[in-house]
């Protein structure tokens, strides 16, 4: 089944979509025109910060792809859907809280698991679960303690999955109906 090919993009619909790397580019040339070595400098800071970043987001891509290949629709709304009840809840706070790295690497990902079936309260409950970072608790308990790490970790924890059903009822009543 081949999906109708898509219109050409008018400029302000292009404008709309690339946004940010067009503002980026503007802010660059405002920067070079006033101040043209410090540029250089931001320019070469973000082009070093990209590199240190660009590995990560290939291997994350790629995840994504195997995701959308080796994981079966039917799989995913089975674990992570409706018919999952409140079992996938529990499992994306567990699986949030594991989760370390840059968010920026987890969006794409998440994206690609709620494409193939699992539910918005699944997505937000793993986003929420995953500021508790288990692998960083011992961490976080040396500098700022046993109360306050376990306090926060255990409120975290509690307010992921009524925060998950929360974003849910709102993105569901915010979508069109399809006939």
């Amino acid at each position: 089944m081949n999906a109708a090919p898509r219109p050409p993009l008018s400029a302000w619909s292009l404008l709309r979509a690339q946004w940010l790397p067009l503002f980026t580019l503007l802010l660059y040339g405002w920067a070079y025109a006033v101040h043209p070595e410090q540029a250089g400098r931001a320019l070469a800071f973000g082009a070093q910060t990209f590199a240190s970043v660009a590995l990560l987001i290939v291997a994350v891509m790629g995840l994504v792809g195997l995701t959308q290949v080796w994981i079966s629709r039917e799989a995913v709304a089975r674990l992570l859907g409706r018919e999952a009840g409140f079992k996938a809840l529990l499992i994306s706070a567990l699986c949030g809280t594991m989760l370390i790295g840059p968010a920026y690497l987890i969006f794409p990902l998440l994206m690609s698991i709620h494409r193939q079936g699992a539910r918005w309260a699944v997505i937000v409950t793993v986003l929420a679960a995953y500021a508790v970072k288990i692998p960083m608790i011992p961490l976080e308990i040396e500098f700022l303690g046993w109360g306050f790490s376990l306090t926060r970790s255990l409120l975290t924890i509690l307010f992921a999955i009524p925060c998950g059903l929360i974003v849910e009822a709102i993105m569901e009543a915010r979508a069109p109906v399809n006939d």
